[in-house]
């Protein structure tokens, strides 16, 4: 009986040893996790700068992250994201324009019982497209100016003279160009076009870039002329930067000796004559 109960207490002790040591066993992983916790916390003390949302007071500061080429990536990305915004809204909004135009044609519109309502019907069709447009277009250009600005703050030259940066800006100046051509803004068409034209020689033989160029600063002369703005100094340069670039237009497209640039250079020179005269007899 007595060596029973011996033995009892004998399983009863090792139960009570065994607990102890797995306790103890638990109780040292959390306290050497706590102990790096707590060195952890140490560090971060000494090192916790949160910089995220830090802003050099010091310009100078501010300009040395500019000239980075992470800096200069990270802009070039988000002008390629801003010009691919506004592009999508013109393709959106050429699909809708030719939905729209397969709509109003499968129309039988048997209402109309005179001349002048198809007239009128038709006439209204043709507002509503060219608000679609002009709603469109203008929302891109913002997307446009906007990767524009980006492009311009991008100074690392190993990023700028990269084909991928390179073609981008071609397929950026020439969006923004046409588009705000459409919007009837030429006068900020100018400098990008006087931009675009010195990129490389795909560019400065771009007939196309002088079709728009002729164009603007044909407008700007006429606008001098019609509302009696500027001195005649600036409407004289208009008017050569015209004459030039429209000339320059047809030598590409046509060729030095061809009939269409000799006509068009007689216009030109009876254009500057004119002008000449003018000047004489003020």
């Amino acid at each position: 009986m007595k060596s029973t109960r011996f033995l009892l207490y004998a399983i009863v002790a090792i139960l009570a040893i065994s607990l102890c040591l797995v306790a103890n066993a638990q109780q040292k992983p959390k306290e050497e996790s706590q102990k790096e916790g707590q060195k952890e916390g140490i560090k971060e003390e000494v090192t916790g700068w949160r910089i995220k949302d830090f802003k050099p007071y010091v310009k100078a500061i501010e300009e040395l992250e500019k000239l980075s080429k992470e800096y200069s990536d990270n802009l070039l990305k988000l002008a390629i994201d801003e010009y691919s915004t506004g592009i999508d809204i013109l393709e959106d909004m050429e699909n809708d324009v030719n939905k729209l135009i397969e709509t109003n044609q499968k129309n039988k519109n048997l209402q109309e019982q005179w001349y002048w309502q198809e007239i009128d019907r038709r006439e209204q069709e043709k507002r509503q497209i060219v608000m679609m447009k002009f709603e469109a277009k203008t929302k891109a250009v913002t997307y446009f100016t906007r990767a524009i600005n980006h492009m311009d703050e991008i100074t690392f030259e190993e990023v700028r003279k990269d084909p991928k940066f390179v073609n981008f800006q071609i397929r950026l100046y020439q969006a923004y160009v046409s588009t705000q051509y459409d919007l009837y803004n030429l006068k900020p068409c100018i400098p990008i076009l006087e931009r675009y034209i010195e990129i490389n020689d795909q560019t400065k033989n771009d007939v196309w870039a002088y079709k728009y160029l002729s164009s603007c600063y044909g407008y700007m002369e006429g606008v001098l002329l019609k509302y009696k703005q500027g001195t005649e100094q600036e409407q004289l340069q208009y008017k050569q930067k015209k004459n030039l670039y429209m000339l320059r237009a047809a030598e590409l497209q046509y060729g030095i000796e061809s009939p269409q640039y000799k006509h068009l250079r007689e216009i030109v020179s009876k254009d500057e004559k004119k002008s000449e005269k003018i000047n004489e007899f003020k």
